[in-house]
């Protein structure tokens, strides 16, 4: 019910787009994280190598930022935690990964500081989705997504939630906003678009 409600909303707002209606967030391009996946990320995904202590799990992330792996009942997938700079600020973060190996999705959770598009530090949650190769939804090899979970008035967030972007292959981001997840998709749901 929740995904449908999700869905629902952003077809509103792709509607109000099309007729010419202005949606943004309330701050503009000032709201927001800058998070761009490491060349060390990218790699992971391209050729997702599971250490032998792996354990098998149906899910990762934490409270409102879990994304579900499970595609059909007793569905399992690697789960490992690996030191790795996960968002290209040259420190390694220790990282809960997860290879969806149905949806060629590696899934990247950890906490700890971000940099807000308005120059502050933010700290909380992040999840990173990225596309593997011959991915059965056909999307680009290393694109995919991040959202982070923010306070209110952290990186400029005008109420609490979850804030993330798409982006390509090279990381660039494509649109930006306030977010849901979509584990049925592998996706986000641009709930709030931002002005860039």
């Amino acid at each position: 019910m929740e995904i449908r409600l999700q869905i629902y909303t952003a077809l509103i707002f792709a509607s109000a787009v099309i007729c010419g209606h202005s949606v943004t967030a309330q701050e503009g391009n000032e709201t927001g994280v800058v998070l761009k996946p490491s060349p060390d990320v990218l790699k992971e995904a391209e050729n997702p190598a599971p250490p032998p202590d792996a354990r098998k799990k149906t899910s990762i992330g934490k409270d409102g930022m879990t994304v579900n792996t499970e595609n059909f009942p007793g569905d399992t997938d690697f789960f490992w935690v690996q030191q790795i700079d996960v968002n290209s600020d040259g420190t390694a973060e220790s990282a809960n990964l997860i290879w969806d190996d149905e949806d060629k999705i590696l899934y990247l959770y950890y906490e700890g500081d971000f940099k807000c598009r308005n120059g502050k530090i933010g700290n909380g949650a992040a999840l990173i989705g990225i596309n593997g190769k011959d991915n059965p939804r056909q999307k680009p090899a290393g694109s995919g997504f991040f959202a982070v979970s923010l306070d209110k008035d952290e990186c400029g967030a005008g109420e609490a939630g979850l804030w993330g972007c798409r982006f390509d292959p090279a990381g660039k981001p494509t649109v930006c906003g306030v977010v849901g997840l979509d584990d049925k998709y592998d996706d986000i749901i641009i709930l709030k678009a931002s002005v860039e």
